[in-house]
């Protein structure tokens, strides 16, 4: 009997055993975005700490960001364009799906091993948009390191677009460092234009400052309409009236308006076309004598042109 025992107990282990090694070719145990060694020891164990507080405070939805990564295979094949985020998927779990989407991206994606590049890319993206729109400080470390070790362009802008919404000091901090150090890179180009691309929802005079000395350093013109967006971004006055601290509305947006008139000057007719929509979504009080002022020695074409800009101004729909 005892000998049979044994036996039971040595094949009982054995298919735990195979088990086991069957689950690790099925499923990653690494992160979807990052691997935990590139964060500190420090912010690792912090991490490790909230999440198993969270996971004894909410394990639902542990299991729900598990099930939706598990099944990022299926669902990326059957999106009408592959590589889409899941952003879609994630983001109605709430706030308090912080922590388990925080693991997902760290510590363990939950998902198969074998995932397709473009199923990899849509749950990365899905879970950093998602962690983003939470606008929580407690994520500047991880969204940190994903921006400095991103090497795409569209990781790279979510992650920008993630420290912009949560729109501290500190998180403000870390994505204007990005950008200057982008500038000076030989391939910064694509880099900082992603990042300053992210910076649409920083709505922080601080932000529209640093987007408006960029762009009077005469950019290229495909960096040009990328900053005079993200200007419309940061100004935008139906966000504003969303927001309860008003203190830098009027700041910023007058700030991005007064810029915006002043390169609408210096650029040409590409340029204006994005600089006039952000101009008009950011509908400042200020628009109609900036304009004047731009149109004191003129050239006829440009007169024409800010003519057109002051017309559209007075008859802005989004009011």
């Amino acid at each position: 009997m005892k000998t049979m025992n044994l036996a039971r107990k040595s094949i009982a282990g054995i298919a735990l055993s195979l088990a086991l090694l069957g689950m690790s070719k099925d499923a990653s145990a690494a992160g979807a975005g990052l691997d935990a060694s590139a964060l500190s020891p420090a912010t690792q164990n912090e991490l490790r700490t909230e999440i198993e507080k969270a996971r004894a405070a909410v394990p639902e939805l542990f299991k729900a960001v598990a099930d939706i990564a598990a099944q990022a295979k299926e669902l990326d094949a059957n999106a009408r364009t592959q590589g889409v985020p899941l952003t879609l998927h994630f983001k109605p779990l709430g706030n308090r799906a912080l922590y388990p989407m925080l693991e997902a991206l760290v510590f363990d994606s939950h998902a198969p091993a074998d995932l397709p590049p473009s199923a990899a890319a849509a749950l990365r993206l899905g879970l950093i948009e998602s962690v983003g729109t939470i606008r929580d400080p407690r994520a500047i470390p991880v969204l940190a390191k994903l921006l400095e070790l991103g090497r795409d362009e569209q990781t790279i802008r979510v992650s920008a677009q993630g420290l912009a919404r949560i729109g501290t000091d500190e998180s403000l901090g870390i994505l204007t460092a990005a950008a200057l150090k982008a500038k000076t890179t030989d391939a910064g180009n694509a880099r900082e234009r992603a990042i300053l691309s992210g910076m649409h929802d920083a709505r922080r005079e601080s932000a529209a400052r640093f987007l408006a000395k960029r762009l009077q350093q005469n950019p290229d013109n495909e960096t040009a309409r990328v900053i005079a967006k993200s200007l419309g971004g940061v100004g935008n006055s139906w966000a504003w009236k969303t927001l309860a601290d008003q203190r830098e509305a009027s700041a910023t947006r007058s700030i991005a308006a007064s810029a915006l008139i002043d390169a609408f000057v210096r650029f040409g007719p590409e340029f204006r076309e994005q600089a006039t929509k952000a101009i008009l979504v950011i509908d400042d009080a200020s628009t109609p004598s900036l304009i004047a002022v731009a149109r004191k020695g003129a050239s006829t074409d440009l007169a024409a042109a800010l003519d057109e800009l002051e017309r559209r101004f007075a008859a802005n729909p989004i009011r």
